[in-house]
């Protein structure tokens, strides 16, 4: 068909189109409106699901705040179901604690009632045993009171809590002006030439500090003086009272020897002048034997020797043991005479030592001296070769053959000088050596060795020595063989050499 060809179209189907027109204009406003509808329904729909999102998040989070509460809540319930067990348990314990407490408390009631019994029972016991003390602190104070030697009790402080009548008549003093008082302001001491005892040297104030003090253990006599310048010698025996190995106080029990000390003297004098006497005979027969023996009165055969000899050596021993006596009846009666004269004693030790050497060659002694350089010192030299001469020989008379003796002479001081003598000998048993400067003692493991000791020469040397100012003391153990002796004497006077 040509396009300029005009298409004839009737009216009718010009209507009909026109009519479809319409329709379809109306079905487009409908769809249009339709469509407005559904996009008005999709907004409020797009509304919808987010106010659905925001109440789903909610819900979650509200969901997931609620598992949390709920664990929490288990948590909590788990705790109190813990708790509750352990609350039942301290119940249970509480009951039984609870029934421990009634059984202790019944027990305790018992016990209570024993020990009412048994307070009641010791307090009855008590009464009775203090009694029992009493009665028997007033029978001991009554024997204490009564016996006949001096008794005098003090404490730990020195103070007297007891004085005997005895004592008070001895000490011509009153129990009720020395009660409570020191010692030393009531027993007044001194030696023999009049010296107050010092407080250390006190038999008291030695026994305060342990030791067991009496006469025996002191050279010097003792003298209690009294207020009108009277004295009289005293046998002293002091004693610590210890309690649990604490010294808590002293007994002192004493008595007047003064006729103990006169028989004593009148026995020393006795001595003295027998001892005098006998020394002119015995001196007469040590004349006419030394003249026998160096034949001036004619020539003697060998068993006249001999026997002339042994009458020689036991007369010898008589005038040593006479000349013994004597220096101890001098020391005894202060007739003693000291003669100081300038002396080096090292010089006088070594003449006594070469005297000795013949001994000590015979015994085989091995022998040292080791002296130091002793200024000269003034004193008397027959006493000091005495004092050497007796230690020295006794240390090589009571040492076996082949032993050791050694010798020293030092300062100590410088106001003293020491002799030692040290022998690896017999040693003196310990329970003798409180007796080994008493007058006629030896010891029992030497008597056999040597029966020829008089048992003065210690005596004498220790009442020298202390006379002269100085100290004397010796050692002797089980451990170590041999006896070593020490002698301090004080440099009174140095003279220039």
């Amino acid at each position: 068909m040509n396009k300029n060809q005009t298409i004839s179209i009737s009216d009718d189907t010009i209507f009909k189109l026109k009519i479809l027109a319409e329709e379809k204009e109306s079905v487009r406003r409908k769809l249009i409106v339709t469509a407005e509808k559904l996009r008005l329904k999709a907004k409020q729909l797009a509304i919808t699901a987010e106010e659905k999102e925001s109440v789903r998040r909610k819900l979650a989070i509200t969901a997931e705040k609620l598992v949390a509460t709920a664990k929490e809540k288990e948590s909590v319930r788990r705790e109190l179901v813990i708790t509750a067990k352990k609350l039942r348990l301290k119940a249970k314990q509480l009951a039984v604690t609870a029934k421990e407490k009634e059984s202790v408390r019944r027990k305790l009631a018992i016990t209570a009632g024993k020990l009412k019994k048994s307070r009641e029972t010791l307090e009855r016991k008590v009464i009775e045993r203090t009694k029992s003390l009493e009665m028997a602190r007033a029978k001991e104070e009554a024997i204490l009171l009564s016996i006949g030697d001096g008794l005098i009790a003090t404490d730990e402080k020195g103070q007297i809590i007891l004085i005997n009548k005895t004592a008070e008549k001895l000490l011509e003093k009153q129990s009720k002006d020395v009660m409570g008082k020191i010692f030393s302001e009531t027993i007044l001491l001194e030696d023999e030439y009049g010296t107050t005892i010092p407080l250390d040297k006190h038999p008291v104030s030695m026994a305060l500090l342990g030791n067991k003090i009496s006469t025996k253990n002191i050279a010097d006599t003792i003298y209690h003086a009294r207020k009108d310048k009277s004295r009289f010698p005293l046998a002293i025996m002091v004693t610590p009272v210890t309690l649990e190995k604490k010294v808590i106080g002293t007994i002192k029990v004493f008595r007047d020897i003064t006729n103990e000390h006169q028989i004593d003297r009148a026995k020393t004098e006795f001595v003295s002048l027998a001892s005098h006497q006998l020394r002119t005979p015995l001196s007469t027969v040590s004349w006419y034997t030394e003249m026998l023996l160096e034949g001036n009165i004619g020539c003697l055969n060998e068993k006249q020797k001999k026997y002339l000899t042994e009458v020689y050596r036991g007369n010898q021993r008589m005038i040593e043991l006479v000349n013994a006596l004597l220096d101890v009846s001098r020391l005894e009666l202060g007739t003693f005479t000291i003669e100081p004269k300038p002396v080096d004693i090292v010089k006088l030790a070594k003449s006594v030592i070469h005297e000795q050497t013949p001994q000590m060659d015979y015994r085989k002694i091995k022998f040292s001296f080791l002296p130091e350089k002793i200024p000269i010192i003034d004193a008397d030299p027959k006493l000091i070769r005495m004092i050497v001469q007796n230690i020295l020989s006794n240390a090589i008379k009571y040492t076996p053959e082949g032993g050791k003796v050694e010798a020293s002479i030092s300062l100590a001081d410088k106001k003293n000088i020491i002799f030692k003598v040290s022998d690896s000998g017999y040693g003196i048993p310990k329970n003798q050596q409180d007796k080994i400067f008493t007058k006629l003692f030896r010891a029992d493991n030497v008597r056999e060795k040597d029966t020829d000791g008089t048992g003065l020469g210690l005596y004498i040397v220790k009442s020298v020595v202390e006379n002269s100012g100085g100290k004397i003391w010796f050692e002797s153990t089980r451990e170590k063989p041999g006896t070593t002796f020490f002698v301090t004497l004080p440099i009174k006077r140095i003279i220039s050499e």
